[in-house]
């Protein structure tokens, strides 16, 4: 007798008292134009953040809505806040740019039609040449449903519809209309930032130019408050974490029937902590909020921490997985018998990553370091770097035997040298080479003294080439960053 999967709870109709939205869009800029990126951001009236300046907590949230600055500077131990917040922007660290838009876009697609105000806009220019871009988005009315909400989530993270059930939705902005979102932020939001992105040579793609990670999709942060009244049960947290909303036809959608699997999944992905009145749900897409709290001062308190010290601390180990997945794929490019310098370069980049940027601790608040072990879970950091470190062991085993290998090289040119000036002796033409030479008299050279002059001047020529070579190879190593 076989068992019957039990089926999933019913589809709930919850209607959002509130529905606020974050889209994470990772890009790569050219180290070298940073300087020019930077001005570029300060030209269009982006404004670099700072921890200390105050007067700009309750410039991008909203008019309901401020971020304080003083819990995000409790909450975070003090080698990550220099990190997290540099004090300017020629500091080393996650440097925040922040802009408010104040835009009503409206997102159509074939189940329905979504209103969204655009309140801010955050560009990120991390180390290793990451940037990341944030847009922070409020829906503009309280009627939609939940179904509507992930909707609007699932499909406006789609910067380039690719596949057949992302195709025809549109954004609309006053009397413009896009097809694609990343259409919407380039002419829009950011319309500077296309010509600072560096473009990923080998191939066609979306303008990320991140072939190392998921192509042409955002990722969400939501905050969505429902009715005290209304149970969140299990299929409602499940959609939410796999942004689940309508199939094709416009009937709600969810991607698993099995009970059983919903309640494993949801054991890995949700943080119950405060159940049954909020949960949060994390997985590679989303990272969300739901409450049923009506209390102001505590939906106040929950959205200050959702995008302000949570959002840190995903932004963080968003970053660490970015650099982890770019030093893989560096890794997987590299020609060994060739690119000694590009070893040596991924070499000194996994070194300062892992001395400099990686922490196993970040938090002293017991949520802090709950949801910071949820990332690395989820994210899988951990075997990201286990993997990271292996690669570091087989790069220095390849640069010694690249090392060797020229070592050896060198070693027998001087010993050819060597042999050949002992046989033949230098003295059989060095004298002629003195004052003003006689060039007529080296066409009565023999065999031996032409090869003792090539010799000569060979090994001479040799030197100094090995020399400026050193030379130019220590000052470049000086100036590397």
């Amino acid at each position: 007798m076989t068992n019957t999967p039990r089926k999933t709870e019913p589809f709930q109709t919850i209607v959002p008292t509130k529905a606020m939205n974050m889209f994470l869009f990772p890009f790569s800029f050219d180290r070298k134009n940073k300087e020019q990126l930077v001005h570029a951001l300060e030209a269009n009236l982006f404004e670099f953040f700072s921890i200390q300046n105050k007067h700009v907590e309750k410039e991008y949230y909203g008019e309901q809505y401020y971020v304080s600055h003083d819990s995000l500077d409790q909450y975070f131990l003090p080698y990550i806040e220099c990190i997290l917040f540099p004090d300017s922007c020629e500091k080393e660290g996650l440097l925040r740019f922040s802009k408010k838009i104040d835009h009503t876009v409206t997102l159509q697609t074939s189940s329905t039609t979504v209103s969204s105000n655009v309140l801010s806009v955050d560009v990120f220019l991390c180390p290793f040449e990451i940037g990341v871009m944030t847009i922070r988005t409020e829906m503009s009315h309280n009627h939609y449903t939940y179904d509507e909400t992930l909707e609007f989530m699932n499909h406006f993270r789609v910067l380039e519809p690719k596949l057949a059930e992302e195709h025809g939705s549109t954004i609309t902005y006053e009397h413009h209309r896009y097809s694609k979102v990343q259409d919407y932020i380039f002419s829009q939001l950011a319309p500077f930032l296309n010509e600072h992105i560096k473009k990923e040579a080998t191939r066609e793609q979306h303008v990320g130019s991140l072939p190392y990670f998921i192509d042409e999709r955002m990722f969400v942060l939501s905050y969505v408050t429902v009715n005290q009244e209304q149970e969140i049960n299990s299929t409602t947290l499940f959609r939410t974490g796999q942004l689940n909303s309508y199939t094709p036809d416009g009937k709600p959608f969810i991607s698993a029937h099995n009970h059983e699997y919903i309640k494993t999944y949801n054991t890995k992905h949700v943080y119950s902590r405060w159940a049954s009145e909020t949960y949060y749900v994390i997985t590679d897409h989303v990272f969300s909020c739901i409450s049923k709290s009506t209390d102001s001062k505590t939906d106040q308190l929950l959205m200050n921490h959702l995008f302000g010290q949570h959002y840190y601390n995903l932004f963080l180990h968003f970053f660490y997985k970015i650099v982890l997945l770019k030093l893989s794929y560096e890794y997987s490019q590299l020609t060994f018998h060739k690119n000694s310098e590009g070893i040596e370069r991924l070499i000194r980049s996994i070194t300062v990553f892992s001395g400099k940027y990686l922490f196993l601790e970040i938090s002293s608040r017991t949520e802090g370091q709950e949801f910071s072990e949820l990332f690395k879970k989820i994210f899988h950091i951990n075997s990201l770097y286990q993997e990271v470190k292996e690669t570091l062991g087989t790069l220095y085993q390849n640069q010694e035997k690249i090392a060797a290998k020229r070592h050896n090289y060198l070693l027998l040119i001087l010993t050819i040298y060597t042999v050949l000036s002992g046989i033949y002796g230098m003295n059989l033409v060095i004298s002629k080479l003195k004052g003003n030479i006689n060039w007529d008299s080296m066409k009565q050279f023999s065999i031996f003294e032409y090869i003792a002059l090539i010799v000569a001047l060979s090994g001479i020529l040799i030197s100094i080439s090995l020399g400026v070579s050193s030379l130019w190879n220590l000052l470049k190593d000086r100036f590397k960053t």
